[in-house]
Formats: C-alpha cells, structure tokens, sequence
C-alpha cells in the first residue's frame, strides 16, 4: 500500500492550495507591490456660498445622452480592474467582465445609485454592462477585494456629449 501516503500528501497538497494567495490569471500584468493609496470621496453635498438677501440662480439639468454606440471594457482581474479608471462620453456603455477565477461584484460607491452588479450574478465568465448618459464621476469596487476607498477600485468619468 505505497500509494495511501502518497494519496494523503496529494490530498493535502490541493487543500493548501486552495487556501492560499491568487495566482496571476491570463489577463494579468505585473502587480506594483505598493500599497494601493486610499482615495477620498467626494463631498454627498455642496453647499453653495450666498450672501445674505443673494439670491441663487436657477438649478440646471444636464439632459441624459442618448446611447452612441461606444462600448468600453473593463476586466475584473483577481484583486484588481482593468483599466480601474477610464474616462467616457455622455451615452457610452461601460462593459465589466469577470475574467478573474474569483467571484466579484462591481457596487457603485454611492448608495442611492440605481446601476452595479452582485456578487451572485457576476462569477467568473460574467458580465454586466451600464449605459452612462450623463457628465459626472462614478466611483464604484469591489466589496470582496476593497472598501469605497481602498483595494479593488475603479471610477468612470462621463464627460458631456458633444
């Protein structure tokens, strides 16, 4: 019975390993060893500066744009997305897939956004994808692999259609 040990150690050997630190997956590229600085988030509300009898003028609207047939994608890698920042026109489709071998969830950083993806609905393989109509920044993560601030992070930036 020489193969008992061996069958033991073997068994042993995949239970460690499932234990321990992600590999890099096919899409990945070197990893910078820094810490990832923590970002800050920006203010829930701006309150403007008037003078006493001022008067404010009125709000303004920014009109959503209409889709324009532009798809930009983004990788959920293990521990990361790539590219984690990008920038877009008004009417641009952001395009998350889950080319990791770990599930994630893309959540936006504000709570009230109605866009975002949970951790049951995007396992390796899945996508989601958000059409973005109006200017702003959305800041979103991961909440597996960060916080709002720290870890697996990314932002979109809308800038107005032209």
């Amino acid at each position: 019975m020489r193969s008992a040990p061996l069958l033991a150690a073997a068994v042993a050997l995949v239970l460690l390993s499932a234990c321990g630190a992600d590999g890099n997956d096919a899409y990945s590229a070197a990893v910078d060893e820094a810490p990832a600085p923590e970002r800050t988030l920006p203010p829930t509300t701006i309150e403007p500066e008037v003078e006493v009898g001022e008067t404010l003028p009125p709000a303004t609207t920014i009109a959503p744009a209409a889709p324009n047939g532009e798809v930009v994608q983004v990788r959920s890698l293990d521990n990361t997305f790539r590219a984690a920042d990008i920038e877009v026109v008004a009417g641009t489709e952001v395009w998350w897939t889950n080319n990791g071998r770990n599930d994630h969830n893309v959540l936006p950083v504000d709570d009230s956004a109605t866009w975002g993806i949970d951790t049951e609905d995007f396992a390796p393989g899945d996508e989601y994808r958000n059409l973005f109509d109006t200017p702003g920044t959305y800041l979103y993560y991961c909440s597996i692999h960060g916080t709002k601030t720290v870890g697996m992070v990314g932002s979109v930036t809308v800038l107005p259609a032209a």
